[in-house]
């Protein structure tokens, strides 16, 4: 089942600097069939053209599911080139997420399975519910996960764990998520969405140049070798030396006020 008529099945919402996505298919656990990729694209496209975000937070409709993944009955109706096709998209979607400017926090309201973990993984930073279950589960089912899975996972956790959720297939209750690092934060079901904005209010709240500067660097860590990490983060930092936000937020902490940051 899908959202009534007109409904989209990703909703942008924006608050202030926060912006949230809501994946918002819940009758079937925000499942991605192409109507879901449709609007995931529509929706990031809004997503690039709303001034003054900050950050963003991901998440999932309803209290069962932040995403199962791909539609598995809509799946068996696609031929291979369409199957494909619908991977590539939603690949170029989770490509899009990981390296938008501002950070983007996962908040992981229930099942993350499947195509849903693989866009987890594309996010900076999960929070998870006491109450969630993640894994790559493609394997289950006989699927090589498409859409950029496997490689950040094991960019994320290494190779030994990576190759354990991957060629097992498992689905990892909360905790043993977090204790692994497929996670980074495990809260109490209750508190997930207030824990997840109000670490994008705190990471909205700082400089905006440095933030994105560093996520840049964080990124790109992963790729390059140590001295051309330090190299880039050496050229990063200098041009911050000179910006407004940088002069505000040293004149903020010697007047003892909170710094106003206008992103320049």
């Amino acid at each position: 089942m899908s959202p009534a008529t007109g409904e989209r099945e990703v909703v942008l919402a924006v608050d202030g600097a926060v912006a949230t996505l809501t994946l918002n298919r819940p009758a079937a656990m925000n499942a991605m069939g192409r109507r879901f990729a449709d609007d995931l694209e529509q929706a990031l496209a809004e997503l690039r053209a709303t001034p003054g975000i900050r950050s963003v937070v991901v998440t999932g409709a309803g209290d069962r599911a932040f995403s199962v993944g791909g539609d598995i009955k809509e799946r068996g109706a696609m031929s291979l080139d369409e199957r494909w096709s619908h991977a590539l998209r939603l690949g170029r979607c989770f490509d899009e997420i990981e390296t938008f400017p501002v950070p983007v926090i996962a908040a992981i309201n229930g099942y993350a399975l499947g195509g849903g973990m693989e866009l987890a993984v594309a996010c900076d930073i999960r929070l998870a519910s006491d109450r969630a279950e993640v894994g790559l589960t493609e394997v289950r089912i006989g699927v090589f996960p498409g859409a950029g899975g496997p490689v950040r996972l094991t960019r994320l956790v290494g190779k030994g764990i990576a190759k354990l959720a991957l060629f097992s297939g498992r689905r990892f209750p909360a905790r043993d998520a977090g204790a692994l690092g497929l996670v980074d934060v495990v809260v109490p079901h209750d508190r997930l969405m207030a824990e997840a904005r109000g670490l994008a209010g705190e990471i909205a709240a700082n400089g905006p140049l440095a933030v994105q500067a560093l996520k840049r660097l964080v990124n790109a860590c992963y790729e390059a070798d140590l001295a051309s990490s330090l190299e880039l983060a050496r050229a990063l930092r200098r041009p911050l030396d000179h910006t407004q936000d940088m002069l505000e937020g040293v004149r903020a902490f010697e007047e003892k006020r909170a710094p106003r940051f206008e992103g320049r």
